[in-house]
């Protein structure tokens, strides 16, 4: 008969066991994705070409113009996958500027006045403007990779009347140190003399190339990757989220200083909201850097509000509060797309031997009892949110819209979307998407 000893220590080795082989077992089937990608919803869509090898794409809604984030030296920089050769770094990116107002226009590539260095835009966002009327000028944030030096974030003027893209300034931060999408904050602490907004920064790993602990991050997916946040009238940056896994997207919701993140490791789609949860510990007493004038700051206290568990590694979102449109697109195998990550390593124009492709993804609301995750409602029951909140309520859940397996378009990298229209793009692709997501 076996001792009370030996029992006790047989069910602490299994449960261990257990907690381990299921999280393991988990990605696994995350990173393998589905046995087969079905193509459907294509007619949707049309190529658009001219930028190639595109990080990330967005619509600044003002003026209903998309702007994508390109850059030729892409495929050796592929730090989401941990994938990179700084050393072939060497041509410099560009935003490209695509109006959606015009049927038929081509994109166009913009060059930046009076910027010097090197350019590697990975994520851009806009700063907040007023909902009427055309804005005169758009302040852009980008961030940038410099070949081996801490990432660091450009602030550029768009004037639509004549098309031209200014440099203004730099910033930088050792909190940008894995630093990929980026952005802007509703918050009133907007810098009083340039208009930079304050912001957020994903660092897609908690940490940096050269740290020896990234190695275990990637080998155990660990969830080590941060959020940061910007104060633009401080001019400091702090890490006010942790342990996400792989943030990949990120975008602003319809509240102050919610966003929408991608956790594209973790298979979720996550809604987080700033709280003041204690101001002894997020009030700070400090000396502006435009007035010079002492003013009080209140760092973002982000706290998890929705989380939706998608099961596929979703690398772009974006949220249109005027419609409450979320979308989002993943990739539906992420190992395929690793092997097309390692093979443009080391020839970037040549064919990839493996298919990687994509699944565009709308959220729907659905009535829900209160603690289930049901999406649809059972047919006995009536489900009424209005009449009886505290049994039910509406719930998103996203639905696949447009699906390939590669052979068309793959590797996708964002998506932007207005009105029914969203744009998709890839860091490896020739061209974007313009697709139709209109019911």
């Amino acid at each position: 008969m076996p001792s009370t000893t030996l029992l006790v220590v047989s069910a602490l080795a299994a449960l261990v066991g257990v907690a381990v082989y299921l999280p393991m077992q988990r990605s696994t089937t995350l990173f393998e994705g589905p046995s087969v990608v079905e193509n459907f919803g294509m007619d949707r869509c049309k190529r658009v070409s001219g930028p190639a090898f595109c990080d990330d794409v967005r619509v600044q809604r003002n003026l209903n113009l998309g702007f994508l984030a390109c850059d030729p030296s892409l495929p050796y920089r592929n730090f989401a996958a941990s994938v990179f050769d700084e050393a072939k770094m060497k041509e410099d990116g560009a935003l490209w500027v695509y109006d959606l107002n015009k049927s038929g226009s081509p994109a166009e590539k913009l060059t930046i006045k009076g910027f010097e260095g090197p350019f590697h835009p990975s994520g851009i966002s806009f700063a907040p403007t007023s909902d009427d009327g055309t804005p005169a000028r758009v302040v852009i944030l980008v961030v940038n990779h410099v070949p081996l030096e801490m990432p660091r974030v450009e602030v550029l003027y768009y004037y639509p009347a004549r098309k031209s893209l200014v440099y203004k300034k730099t910033i930088s931060s050792e909190h940008f140190f894995a630093a990929n999408k980026i952005a802007a904050s509703s918050s009133p602490m907007v810098h009083q003399h340039d208009d930079t907004p304050s912001f957020f920064v994903t660092n897609d790993h908690g940490y940096n190339l050269t740290d020896w602990k990234r190695t275990y991050e990637e080998k155990y997916n660990l969830p080590a990757a941060s959020l940061v946040y910007y104060n633009a009238r401080a001019d400091l940056a702090q890490e006010v989220g942790w342990r996400f896994q792989l943030p990949s997207a990120i975008v602003a919701s319809h509240e102050d200083d919610s966003l929408w993140v991608a956790q594209a490791k973790g298979g979720t789609v996550d809604l987080y909201k700033s709280h003041v949860l204690s101001v002894e510990h997020q009030e700070q007493r400090v000396r502006s850097a435009d007035t010079r004038e002492p003013i009080s700051i209140i760092w973002p206290g982000m706290m998890n509000e929705e989380i939706m568990n998608t099961k596929i590694f979703n690398v772009g979102l974006d949220y249109e509060p005027e419609s409450m449109t979320l979308v989002t697109i993943s990739h539906p195998k992420w190992n395929n797309y690793v092997a097309v990550a390692k093979e443009k390593l080391h020839s970037r124009d040549a064919a990839p031997t493996t298919k990687a492709g994509f699944i565009l993804s709308k959220a729907n609301l659905y009535p829900v009892r209160v603690g289930e995750t049901r999406p649809k409602p059972r047919k006995d029951v009536v489900f009424d949110p209005e009449e009886t909140p505290r049994r039910y309520k509406y719930k998103l859940f996203l639905e696949p819209l447009i699906s390939n397996d590669g052979s068309d378009f793959g590797t996708p990298s964002a998506i932007a979307v207005s009105g029914g229209r969203a744009l998709v793009s890839s860091g490896y692709e020739q061209g974007f998407l313009d697709c139709s997501i209109a019911p």
